[in-house]
């Protein structure tokens, strides 16, 4: 039987058998037990196979395949990808159209169908192009407005040799760097984004009356001081507010990082902030990009009066006041998430 096994492997692997294999046997003994030890081989080649496919959770079949595709051409023909992969027309396009959309990028589909005609004489649908825009990469953002003024170097000179070493000051304790501002919420309807079946009308209240918030938060703590009032902001109320954060912090350098509104940069209220030993810092023109209670008036915006309606001016007063108290509890978490101290800088920006 060894003999018979052996010169059965002189004809090629004990799996790979044929009628032929047979052929080289005399007797009808040789014959009989050649064709056993085949079949056994066969069975156990079967069972193989099987144990893998049920390993591999795939099909008995899929594995026949597999083995066949390694046999005819060992592993390169295994993993060869036989998919079919669709090409687009605009493919040998790809870099000329992402320059031109990056460049002067359009607002619709209709403005993409009719770019993408010019430069390469292919007309695609509306579909097909928002299509192609995903797969280039765009998305469908809002604009954000830039000050058109700024000088974006005299911002960034301003951030590093004069905000961020009191910054670090303030980090050690060893200062208190307080961003101020004043916030003038009118009465009337805050329209923003939501999520509905179909378009919602939201209700807005009569009248042009004014909250007018002067406010302060620390960099570090996130601390909130205000002072509201529907009276004007003037600089009797930043000199009621320089006597507030006096009070405050009797025993620690004070630093106001405020903007360059005439009622704040007036010389009675320089005066009074030499007087109390309070440092004024006033940030470059056009730069609210660097004060950080721009961030605070945005999130009042968000929760208590965007797609709100209040019914009069009382109620309108009360969510405001209610959203600013709650800095201190419930919005404390989201306020400290909001309020890093990055800085947004536009080096790039083209008017």
């Amino acid at each position: 039987m060894n003999d018979l096994r052996q010169r059965l492997g002189e004809t090629g692997h004990e799996a790979r058998f044929s009628a032929k294999t047979l052929s080289g046997f005399d007797s009808l003994f040789q014959k009989t037990a050649a064709s056993a030890i085949i079949f056994q081989d066969m069975t156990l080649l079967i069972a193989a196979q099987q144990y893998l496919a049920k390993c591999l959770n795939l099909h008995g079949n899929t594995v026949t395949n597999y083995l066949n595709e390694f046999q005819s051409g060992k592993l390169p023909a295994t993993l060869e990808d036989r998919y079919y992969k669709p090409t687009s027309s605009l493919d040998p396009f790809l870099a000329c159209l992402g320059c031109s959309f990056r460049a002067c990028p359009v607002a619709d589909a209709k403005q993409a169908v009719e770019r993408i005609h010019q430069l390469t004489g292919i007309r695609l649908s509306e579909s097909q192009t928002r299509r192609f825009m995903k797969n280039l990469g765009l998305k469908l953002r809002k604009t954000a407005p830039v000050q058109g003024k700024c000088d974006h170097q005299l911002q960034f000179n301003f951030y590093t040799r004069e905000l961020l070493p009191r910054l670090e000051e303030a980090r050690i304790g060893e200062r208190k760097v307080l961003f101020v501002d004043a916030a003038h919420f009118v009465l009337g309807a805050f329209l923003g984004l939501i999520w509905c079946f179909r378009r919602v009308f939201l209700k807005t209240s009569p009248g042009r009356q004014r909250y007018n918030i002067l406010g302060v938060i620390d960099s570090h703590n996130q601390e909130f001081t205000s002072i509201r009032t529907t009276e004007n902001i003037n600089a009797l109320t930043i000199v009621r507010l320089l006597d507030l954060l006096n009070e405050k912090y009797p025993q620690t350098p004070v630093t106001l990082v405020m903007d360059n509104a005439r009622y704040q940069h007036c010389n009675a209220v320089k005066a009074h902030a030499v007087k109390l030993d309070i440092e004024l810092l006033f940030l470059p023109p056009y730069s609210p990009n660097l004060n950080l209670i721009e961030r605070v008036w945005k999130l009042t915006k968000k929760k208590c009066l965007t797609n709100k309606y209040h019914r009069n001016f009382d109620g309108f007063c009360a969510a405001i006041d209610q959203c600013l108290d709650d800095f201190e509890k419930k919005l404390k978490p989201e306020l400290k998430s909001l309020l890093t101290l990055n800085f947004q800088f536009f080096p790039n920006h083209k008017s």
